[in-house]
């Protein structure tokens, strides 16, 4: 039986453990709830934090577009550059064009200007046995007095077989290297094309009335007489050639300004498309023809077949532009104006007289443009049964001191005298200035310094 002191102990030690208990549960549930409180915490903060990535994320995504689009935009500036800079160069080389005068001044009697030089401490360079010198291209000439001589044989040798009645003018033409270099270059780019020419007209026979364009040419050589990219003379070149011939021939050549123009942009000529020249400045091709239509008709190499043809070409764009003039190169186009002076006129040319050729069309009444090399006549024949009495002959200084040039010159008039028929050695040994010293001129070795088919060239 248990005692009342045991009992009171019994209930004090159940008081305690339940005291202690409930004491437990009190503290388990205050853990619970604080670690409850600590998982709402972490996933409060989990949530935050994958609100915070998703914002940043979101905030990393809008600047990333915003630097991409700074990114384009800037490329689409430097690009904008790149293209504007382009057309700047490109404008900057047509304004180095030299200038095509609006009033023609004949200042003959002045002193030569000296040839204006934007760079005076730069002598350009040698590309593909061209010299370039800012942005222009010029070729090199090595005629020698024998070739002069030679080419101032044929043109007389010619007018002879032509007889008395012909009248025989000869227009020979300096290229560019010949007329505007700088003064720094005197002597060192090739043979002196002023003195060259000076022997040929100076050695015909007295009876050839020979034609000096180099100083009028000269005289204006800060004009645009010659292409940057191209071999070849411009048509205000060959106007004051043209301007020449008219004095010695004695009339009043044509004013350029008051005949109607046209030009073509943007040309490129042979010393890029042949030569593979780089960075020269694009050329203006200048075209001038008189406010009404001149027939005209082109004939094949035996003059034969007539079709109805023009002086200026104005089908052509401006990659081949310099074919404006005559078409280019053909046996014979035979022009007749009911405005000009009513004389007839032949001209015996290569290319360079193509830019020549029309200026004689506008002043004579009728005249026959023929091209040597690719035409099978007897001139005197032709002359006489077209009743022409003057011929000019035109070429280059180039082309005068090659044989294809010389050879079809002296084939028009090889037996036209009948009778009297006398060959070219003859007549040059008939007429020897004493240049036997140039005699054994190597012909093949100045051939092959030009290294050019001149057949197709000029």
């Amino acid at each position: 039986m248990v005692n009342k002191k045991s009992l009171v102990s019994i209930v004090l030690l159940a008081t305690m453990v339940c005291s202690t208990v409930m004491a437990g549960c009190g503290e388990n549930g205050e853990s619970e709830k604080e670690e409850t409180s600590q998982k709402s915490s972490v996933v409060s903060k989990v949530q935050e934090s994958s609100q915070n990535n998703k914002t940043t994320k979101a905030s990393s995504q809008v600047s990333t577009a915003k630097k991409n689009d700074e990114k384009s935009k800037a490329e689409s500036k430097v690009q904008s550059k790149v293209e504007s800079s382009a057309e700047e160069k490109k404008e900057e080389k047509k304004n180095k064009l030299k200038p095509v005068p609006t009033k023609i001044v004949d200042d003959d009697k002045l002193p030569l200007p000296e040839v204006e030089d934007p760079t005076p401490d730069y002598y350009g360079e040698d590309i593909n046995n061209i010299f370039v010198y800012n942005g222009t291209a010029y070729e090199y000439f090595y005629g020698d007095e024998y070739m002069a001589q030679n080419y101032s044989d044929v043109v007389s040798y010619m007018k002879k077989q032509l007889g008395k009645d012909i009248t025989v003018y000869n227009v020979i033409v300096p290229t560019h290297m010949g007329v505007d270099l700088p003064a720094k270059f005197e002597g060192q780019k090739g043979t002196s094309q002023k003195d060259y020419m000076h022997t040929v007209v100076t050695s015909y026979s007295a009876d050839v009335k020979g034609v000096d364009t180099y100083s009028k040419m000269a005289h204006h050589r800060n004009e645009y007489l010659y292409f940057n990219s191209d071999h070849h003379w411009t048509s205000l070149g060959a106007y004051y050639a043209y301007r020449a011939f008219a004095e010695k021939a004695g009339f009043q050549p044509l004013d350029l300004m008051k005949l109607k123009s046209g030009k073509y942009e943007g040309f490129y000529g042979t010393f890029t498309t042949t030569y593979d020249v780089p960075d020269l400045t694009p050329d203006t091709v200048y075209y001038y023809y008189p406010d009404y239509d001149i027939e005209c008709q082109l004939f094949d190499e035996n003059a034969q077949n007539p079709i109805d043809w023009q002086i200026m070409n104005t089908y052509v764009d401006a990659d081949n532009a310099s074919f404006v003039f005559l078409g280019g190169d053909y046996p014979l186009i035979v022009s007749k104006n009911p405005k000009g002076n009513g004389k007839k006129v032949a001209v015996l040319k290569e290319s360079f007289g193509n830019f020549f050729s029309p200026y004689i069309c506008y002043t004579y009444g009728e005249t026959h443009i023929i091209d040597p090399r690719h035409i099978n006549i007897d001139l005197k024949n032709y002359l006489e049964k077209n009743g022409i009495s003057e011929v000019i002959i035109v070429n280059n200084v180039m082309a005068s001191a090659t044989d294809i040039v010389l050879d079809a010159m002296k084939n028009l008039v090889s037996g036209s005298n009948g009778e009297t028929e006398q060959s070219f050695d003859e007549f040059s040994e008939e007429n020897d200035n004493g240049d036997e010293e140039y005699a054994d001129n190597d012909e093949e070795d100045n051939d092959e310094e030009y290294d050019v088919d001149y057949d197709e060239y000029y």
